[in-house]
């Protein structure tokens, strides 16, 4: 049953996001219920469908559209209600959603009961495409190089493609945002806290504008500032160099895969260290190999640098 509550509600939203994006605000304005309540941060509260309706026809003489949710989450709460909650971004605003309450009416189909969302961001005019992606850098930091911690196989060939890429988004004044781990254990064997190891290697560091994103653990979405931060930025896709393959390369391609963005790897901008399991050895070049190879059955598309380039030249 909880499967089923699950796909109807996915389903009701599918459907107000195709009436949005092709402009029937009077079909969007429909799927609520007459004593709906729709709360709009920094806006206000609205209460009633005239009240909500209004909010909407001016909303729309804006011209919005390309509405898509991210990271939708449906929690279902009994037979006839659930509430779903998501990230979403469109052609001038993005924000939160923290609560679409979805009831199931006498007619079979599902309302909107309560709508509680937030725009983070609201652009005088639409975002252009080349802006949605993201230069992503994973953890360039002193410990992974010649002299670190951890020196990893490549690095030093990792990095310089990293500075091309990074040359070319700040060229073009396209996002970019740095990822820093830091570990909380003064013992741990790099990235420990107030040790140079962890900085940002130099000809990478990031300038004013640039988004540093500091996380704990290897997954960068985990109780960090990068969702946040690519929703303000409206970002679509995620451009990804840096360090470990198997592991915080790995694991971010696949956590933004599963929230619905896009994952680009410049794979000649990967660096991995060697290692042993049991009576197996591998090289730094294998272990990246491998690691890419398992994104391509994971979402991700890879690329070189030089590829990207001319592409997006």
């Amino acid at each position: 049953m909880t499967q089923s509550i699950r796909q109807s509600v996915m389903q009701a939203s599918r459907d107000w996001i195709a009436d949005f994006n092709r402009g029937d605000t009077q079909a969007c304005i429909a799927r609520y219920f007459p004593e709906a309540k729709m709360q709009v941060s920094p806006f206000g509260r609205f209460d009633g469908l005239e009240a909500i309706a209004q909010f909407w026809l001016e909303f729309a003489e804006s011209k919005p559209g390309e509405l898509v949710y991210r990271n939708i989450e449906i929690k279902v709460l009994n037979d006839k209600q659930a509430i779903l909650s998501a990230n979403w971004s469109m052609n001038i605003a993005s924000g939160f959603i923290t609560k679409e309450l979805w009831t199931l009416a006498d007619d079979g189909q599902w309302y909107l009961e309560e709508d509680d969302f937030s725009l983070l961001t609201q652009l005088e005019a639409p975002l252009a495409n080349e802006q949605r992606s993201a230069l992503i850098l994973v953890d360039l930091q002193n410990d992974y190089f010649p002299g670190g911690r951890f020196e990893l196989e490549g690095i030093c060939d990792a990095n310089k493609v990293a500075k091309t890429m990074l040359t070319h988004f700040r060229a073009k004044h396209l996002p970019v945002i740095h990822i820093q781990h830091i570990f909380e254990d003064d013992n741990a064997p790099f990235f420990a806290p107030n040790t140079t190891g962890l900085e940002i290697e130099n000809s990478v560091a990031p300038i004013e504008a640039e988004s540093v994103i500091v996380k704990h653990q290897i997954d960068s979405f985990i109780n960090t500032a990068l969702e946040q931060t690519l929703v303000e930025l409206g970002i679509d896709k995620l451009v990804i160099v840096g360090a470990m393959a198997q592991a915080c390369v790995q694991t971010i391609c696949r956590s933004a895969v599963n929230k619905g963005y896009e994952c680009e790897v410049i794979e000649n901008g990967i660096a991995a260290p060697t290692l042993e399991y049991e009576k197996h050895s591998f090289s730094g070049a294998e272990i990246v190999a491998a690691n890419l190879l398992s994104l391509t059955f994971g979402g991700a598309q890879m690329k070189t640098s030089q590829a990207w380039l001319a592409q997006n030249s």
